[in-house]
């Protein structure tokens, strides 16, 4: 008999169960309260620029998602980006690349004492971790039992600590390392460790999603408001009328799934609790370009660590990403980092800026003046905090998992904080339900 499965949440994660799901034969209603599917994970077309939204970038070693782009016969559509990076310290851009990683050295970020300390202890690790997938966080639970700032300080040095790991977390999840497990940061690492590139997809990170949905029942604008279930099933309430199905995949965030699923466990009722961290995104579009620009002409992103910075934590150069992105002149894609993030949400735009462009001008001189618009993207929910014990609660919920179990969570906070652990979370949740059904 023919499964049915009510799937909450059309962002990447739901996206990405419901296409497990109905590719394996279940009946699946996708309900999103949004009016466009992607969530985080989506993009925004304004005068020609298109502007990513939430996530920034793919990665060569995003299996998951690089499955679901050729499943879509859009393989031809990603490509990798520039491979250089850059990270500032004492004013300056510091170009680097993990595929030459004396470049952290011979740029200045680190000195070379720092390097080799570095290099041989973070070799080590790699070479510990080298098994583990990047995208399933609960494989990391071996290393999550340390903070990031103290794990690092003490392992690589202050310094490796604030110009490496911090801007890294700041950047990539608006999170401190004091409030990191070293498991993120470790995991993170790994990327450059394992030589993997970063890459992106032509018409945007959105794009993938919009692909998965024509595929699929979805119903936008269509909110969950109540959830119940029993032995014979789930019960959905939506401003429409009521949805029954055999099981529902809460595919949301954390805070979403809480306000519609109170179960009895302890351990759930722990990850239904995950925070999240803070941020906003601007698209700023530069017509003339980026002349006379600090940056090297071939880094595609900066990250800007703390004694550094006021408010920004990165910016993405996305004429350098993909050219796509860019019908003239230059885009940039501002981030500002979480406690920024947290005390700007819910300013106006024009005070965020009077904020952010003195920042951005020690890097490109004259964006303020040459900026045509500034595109806000206000994310209170940005990224799950991965305190210590998040990789060991996901784990534990997994292994307590019953057979007939009617309620699956899935998310990035139930995984990696990465579109590609996101993705990872729908197709367990998928696989859990059809291996058990």
């Amino acid at each position: 008999m023919q499964r049915s499965v009510i799937v909450i949440g059309a962002g990447i994660a739901g996206l990405s169960a419901a296409h497990h799901l109905s590719r394996h034969g279940c009946q699946v209603t996708l309900l999103e309260a949004a009016g466009r599917v992607g969530g985080r994970m989506s993009t925004d077309l304004r005068d020609g620029y298109r502007i990513d939204r939430g996530a920034q970038f793919l990665s060569t070693g995003y299996v998951e998602i690089q499955a679901l782009i050729a499943r879509m016969g859009m393989a031809g559509q990603l490509s990798t980006c520039a491979q250089w990076g850059g990270t500032a310290r004492a004013g300056k851009v510091r170009r680097v690349s993990p595929e030459k990683p004396w470049s952290v050295a011979s740029s200045g970020l680190l000195g070379w004492g720092a390097l080799l300390r570095l290099g041989l202890a973070g070799a080590l690790d790699a070479r510990r971790c080298a098994h583990l997938p990047l995208n399933d966080y609960a494989a990391w639970q071996q290393w999550d039992d340390q903070g990031t700032a103290t794990w690092a300080s003490e392992r690589f040095g202050a310094d490796a600590l604030e110009h490496i790991f911090e801007p890294m977390l700041a950047g990539f999840f608006f999170q401190s390392p004091e409030a990191a497990s070293r498991a993120l940061a470790l995991l993170t690492w790994s990327y450059g460790a394992r030589r993997l590139k970063t890459a992106a997809l032509e018409g945007g990170m959105g794009s993938l999603g919009e692909a998965l949905a024509a595929r699929l029942d979805v119903r936008l604008a269509t909110p969950a408001l109540g959830l119940s279930h029993d032995a014979s099933g789930v019960r959905v309430d939506t401003p429409h009328g009521e949805l029954c199905a055999d099981h529902v995949i809460l595919a949301t965030t954390a805070s979403a799934a809480a306000a519609l699923y109170h179960p009895d466990c302890v351990l759930t009722r722990t990850l239904l609790a995950t925070r999240y961290s803070s941020t906003i995104n601007i698209g700023i579009a530069l017509p003339g370009g980026i002349r006379g620009s600090a940056v090297p002409d071939d880094i595609y992103g900066l990250l800007i660590p703390r004694r550094e910075r006021k408010v920004v934590a990165a910016v993405g150069i996305e004429s350098r990403k993909s050219s796509s992105l860019v019908p003239q002149g230059e885009l940039l894609n501002v981030m500002l980092d979480g406690q920024a993030g947290a005390r700007l949400l819910d300013q106006g735009d024009a005070a965020v800026l009077n904020e952010v462009f003195p920042e951005l001008e020690r890097y490109f001189p004259g964006v303020r003046k040459n900026t045509a618009f500034a595109h806000f993207c206000r994310w209170r929910e940005a990224e799950p905090c991965s305190a210590v014990g998040r990789a060991r609660a996901i784990a534990a919920y997994r292994a307590a998992l019953k057979p007939d179990q009617r309620v699956l969570l899935a998310g990035d906070y139930m995984s990696a904080p990465t579109t590609e652990g996101a993705a990872f979370s729908g197709k367990w949740a998928a696989a859990h339900l059809l291996a058990n059904t």
